[in-house]
């Protein structure tokens, strides 16, 4: 009786152990001031606000920035959540989705004097566009590369860069003109050296986001998530994070 019982409370505590391990969440490390990496620390407003939506739900988080290409592959293959995500048909089919956790837009921008008529997926005919590797932001956009001639990239600085050589037509930056604003001053370039065309690509909700295969474990997690994300948007907690990171 007394090896059962041992054997029983060994049990008890593995899966106490088990239970208590941190979720482990990617964001991208490269989209200011949404998410990114800034040395050894992950910052941005989607992150500050993860990490508070998890903090009300009592569940211990990991938190890693990293390219999001590999991000995406790790979290679609149920390695780990990842925050900041769109949400598309696609992406529905493969991901549980918390409750909003923050918000963004993308704008297509060019160099000045080089601006094109842009208010429809069709007026990219033709056009040389630069987007973030593996990224797809609403079904705009998925429409929209049916028509464009995509240069996708892991970095907006990258592909301003290449906009700034001539080598491309238009590049997709997001989240909105304070991305811009940020990446034209780490390249010491002038901010009127470029447009934003006015209409926007995307104003999308951004979400929290973990495979189907992992729904058995996960749902109980989400639903504490989704719980305080709405306590959060209730008491102005999200856009008092949002409003952090616009001055």
């Amino acid at each position: 009786m007394k090896s059962v019982l041992m054997a029983a409370a060994g049990l008890l505590v593995a899966a106490h152990a088990q239970a208590a391990d941190p979720v482990k969440l990617f964001a991208n490390d490269a989209v200011p001031p949404k998410a990114w990496r800034d040395g050894t620390q992950t910052k941005g407003y989607v992150v500050d606000a993860t990490r508070e939506a998890f903090r009300r739900a009592g569940v211990e988080l990991s938190l890693e920035a990293a390219p999001f290409k590999r991000a995406y592959a790790q979290g679609e293959a149920g390695e780990g959540w990842l925050t900041g995500i769109f949400k598309t048909p696609d992406r529905e089919k493969v991901f549980l989705f918390s409750e909003p956790v923050g918000s963004d837009e993308v704008i297509l921008v060019t160099l000045r004097g080089k601006e094109f008529a842009f208010d429809k997926p069709e007026d990219l005919k033709g056009k040389r566009i630069g987007y973030q590797d593996g990224a797809s932001y609403g079904s705009f956009f998925v429409e929209a590369q049916k028509h464009f001639q995509g240069d996708p990239d892991s970095n907006p600085r990258q592909r301003l860069q290449k906009l700034m050589a001539g080598r491309l037509d238009a590049a997709m930056i997001n989240p909105g003109e304070a991305a811009l604003a940020y990446h034209m001053k780490a390249l010491e370039e002038p901010l009127d050296k470029v447009s934003v065309l006015p209409k926007r690509v995307a104003v999308e909700p951004n979400y929290i986001v973990v495979a189907r295969s992992q729904a058995q474990a996960a749902a109980p997690v989400l639903e504490k998530v989704n719980s305080a994300l709405k306590a959060m948007a209730a008491d102005g907690t999200l856009e008092k994070i949002m409003e952090t990171y616009r001055r």
